[in-house]
């Protein structure tokens, strides 16, 4: 008859004891802490970072260029809308202030708190 004390210590050496497992490679005998990436892991984050530095440069450039589109856009319509006016308002040419120092003054007399209203900055000076 087995006893439960021959059976627990039994239990516990089995648990205790590892079997060993085939590997493949060798063990490793040197410093774990002194071990690098070398040159390919060098190269590999040196791709990285140029991928994402050109990634970042290339929407940079795709947004500035929305951005003026969109400005073009804008002084397009603006001039068509001036253009309707004049033609069904029946004023000429001469009637129309089309100076930008002009309206720069006219803007900046309207605001009475410090003269420089968000008018007088225009569209593509970046305000950082």
């Amino acid at each position: 008859m087995i006893s439960f004390t021959s059976l627990a210590t039994n239990a516990i050496l089995w648990m205790a004891t590892p079997s060993p497992e085939p590997t493949i490679y060798p063990e490793f005998e040197g410093d774990p802490n002194a071990v690098t990436p070398g040159v390919i892991g060098f190269l590999a984050t040196l791709f990285i970072a140029l991928a994402t530095l050109l990634i970042i440069m290339d929407m940079n450039r795709r947004v500035r260029r929305v951005r003026y589109r969109e400005l073009a856009q804008e002084a397009i319509r603006e001039e068509e809308a001036l253009a309707d006016e004049q033609a069904l308002g029946g004023a000429s040419a001469t009637e129309v202030d089309t100076d930008p120092a002009a309206a720069d003054d006219t803007a900046a007399a309207e605001d009475p708190a410090d003269g420089r209203g968000d008018d007088d900055v225009p569209p593509t000076e970046r305000a950082d």
